[in-house]
């Protein structure tokens, strides 16, 4: 079978959803399917599937009328940028547009495809009609547990207490909420806690509003290392060597760094807007609301555990791998791929 993929520019599919799709093109290709980005459709429509991913494109809408022209069924992928927050971000620009233009044309999609249940149940509303089914991503590397290691070639110390945010500086992810639930912890957290931040900076205003926080608020957090953006293998250290991870998101479709924390043994901070609060509660991990005194609670409640422990790491570790793995993944995403036709 020829897949297609249509994705958004470099610019804005950098970071989790660019590892997303690559990750899933390389699971198509063992399995005999072959898969180009961004080409040009096949005049034969036989065994012919495109597959968009990402909505907002200019030219989306024409190649989707070029599918149903050569008789071409294809998917889409919205990957969250109708969730509910992000829906509200300019909406009084979205809402003529989407109704226009993106409604129409994501109509006539064979599949509209979500990655976790949540999304698939807020998809169904938006297209009431269409077929909506769910598959989740899968891990984006052969990356195993490093802890020690991985401490060691960041400099972090046996004894400190490193909590990681890893994500895009966008006001969706929460950081200024993490920030000001650190604050509020002054003299709960060990002496020997440490921050790191890790991320481009999508929004500067932002990124500066965060900076200039945690510089007033310097003898109530702990050290912040601000670290800038860090990309493909240098950045697995970075979930390695940390004890906890934290994403305290607005909203997520799916959010594959918790995932990639997972698989290399590091528990999670995260929120009840992930599809994430279902699974990582209790032993796996923190869900908190997207609210600073919510985030505090669960970082509380981390701090007030022992540390760790190989074992529980491990434990974490096969969860991750048994259910996100693309040897397991990629079959269901084949069959989805072959019954269009």
């Amino acid at each position: 079978m020829n897949i297609h993929f249509y994705e958004p520019p470099a610019a804005q599919k950098i970071g989790g959803l660019d590892a997303a799709i690559t990750s899933l093109a390389a699971a198509m290709r063992p399995l005999g399917h072959s898969v180009s980005v961004n080409g040009p459709l096949p005049e034969d429509s036989a065994g012919a599937v495109a597959h968009f991913h990402g909505l907002w494109q200019r030219n989306f809408p024409a190649l989707a009328r070029e599918c149903r022209r050569r008789g071409i069924p294809f998917i889409v992928s919205p990957h969250g940028m109708i969730e509910p927050w992000a829906w509200r971000q300019r909406l009084w620009k979205k809402w003529p547009y989407f109704h226009l233009i993106e409604k129409r044309w994501i109509a006539n999609a064979a599949c509209v495809l979500a990655t976790a249940k949540p999304e698939a149940d807020r998809l169904a509303k938006f297209f009431p009609r269409s077929r909506i089914e769910s598959l989740p991503l899968g891990l984006t590397a052969d990356k195993r547990p490093d802890h020690a290691a991985a401490r060691a070639k960041l400099g972090w110390h046996a004894d400190e207490t490193v909590l990681l945010f890893l994500s895009r500086i966008h006001e969706k992810k929460g950081l200024d909420m993490l920030l000001a639930a650190l604050a509020e912890l002054h003299g709960v957290t060990p002496r020997a806690t440490r921050l790191v931040i890790v991320g481009p900076e999508d929004q500067p205003g932002y990124a500066a509003r965060c900076r200039d926080f945690i510089v007033q608020n310097a003898q109530r957090l702990p050290r912040t290392d601000w670290i800038g953006p860090v990309w493909g293998d240098d950045r697995w250290p970075y979930f390695q060597g940390a004890d906890l991870f934290c994403l305290p998101t607005h909203s997520e479709n799916f959010g594959l760094a918790v995932l990639e924390a997972c698989q290399v043994g590091t528990p999670a901070l995260t929120t009840t807007e992930t599809p994430w609060a279902d699974t990582l509660g209790g032993e796996r991990g923190f869900i908190a609301r997207p609210e600073t005194a919510d985030i505090r609670t669960q970082l509380a409640r981390f701090f007030s555990q022992p540390r760790r422990t190989e074992a529980n790491r491990a434990a974490l570790v096969d969860w991750a791998w048994e259910n996100f793995a693309w040897a397991k993944l990629a079959p269901r995403y084949a069959a989805l791929y072959e019954g269009l036709h």
